[in-house]
């Protein structure tokens, strides 16, 4: 089990990219990293709130095609670093790699360009469209969002549309949907939200796909599913997840490796046993309790 070391190295001058930059070229192969089957490279990265540093120097990398554990207490900085990653705020400082590519400071549009996707802990569908409909939402550059598309090339928009269903249609019966196509959004049970989710991360065929809580407030027949589910996608359609779960049976039996932070950095990471073990993260969850019972 790899441990972080319990200084933090100074500052870096490193900047992010301009918020809303272009998709940068520039890879990381130059600056000492390997990078053969790592995705998704987090680099020394920092995210301050006013006078409240939430992410603090955090570094981590996740291999291609696994399925990763992100755990730590409440407030150790999780939710924040899916927020960086997938664009939807800007770091501080620090660098973000996707496959080689520096994307710190993009855009989610962006982001979702180059196959990373993210869900969110409250799941945020359209509960007045059909989940055939919340899918079909998803792809970019349809024709038939154009006016102009619609008056003068229908039969392309109409082929386009049929393509779309049709993928609908094959990820809602990946993920055993297909009952459920012609239900509006709002009418689904947790479990199935949280599934309609992970529909439309697929819709995409990602890189990554970040998870915030899958199995909050589900129950655990749907919370089986939810589980085979992910482990399918990873190795069927080779898609990497990153999950931040705080059910510990859940992630522990799904995910390996395992990354545990606290105070806005990584302190752990290993196998499910050896989080489980280490005392780093007992201490993270317990504080002084842990050397009380020691």
């Amino acid at each position: 089990m790899e441990m972080a070391e319990s200084a933090a190295p100074p500052v870096q001058q490193t900047q992010p990219l301009e918020e809303g930059a272009a998709p940068s070229q520039e890879s990381m192969w130059g600056d000492g990293w390997k990078g053969q089957d790592r995705i998704l490279v987090v680099r020394d990265l920092v995210k301050d709130f006013g006078g409240v540093r939430a992410v603090n120097h955090c570094s981590l990398e996740v291999l291609q095609g696994s399925i990763t554990g992100l755990i730590g207490p409440n407030g150790a900085g999780k939710t924040t670093l899916f927020n960086l990653v997938s664009g939807a705020i800007p770091p501080t400082s620090g660098k973000i790699f996707l496959g080689g590519r520096r994307i710190d400071g993009m855009k989610m549009h962006q982001t979702f360009d180059l196959g990373l996707m993210r869900t969110f802990q409250i799941p945020r569908e359209m509960g007045r469209m059909t989940v055939l409909e919340n899918l079909m939402l998803v792809p970019e550059q349809q024709l038939g969002e154009r006016v102009w598309a619609s008056w003068l090339l229908p039969w392309r928009v109409i082929r386009q549309e049929r393509r779309i269903e049709e993928k609908a249609f094959e990820v809602m019966d990946f993920l055993k949907l297909s009952h459920l196509a012609n239900d509006y959004a709002d009418t689904l049970s947790g479990g199935q939200k949280k599934l309609l989710e992970i529909a439309r991360t697929l819709m995409t065929d990602p890189q990554v796909v970040l998870l915030d809580e899958p199995a909050a407030g589900v129950n655990r027949m749907l919370l089986r599913d939810i589980a085979a589910s992910i482990l399918r996608a990873s190795v069927e359609r080779d898609v990497t997840f990153v999950i931040i779960e705080h059910d510990m049976k859940v992630l522990m039996s799904l995910c390996d490796p395992v990354i545990c932070m606290a105070n806005g950095s990584v302190i752990a990471k290993g196998t499910p046993t050896q989080i489980r073990e280490s005392p780093q993260v007992m201490e993270a969850y317990l504080g002084g309790a842990a050397d009380d019972a020691a």
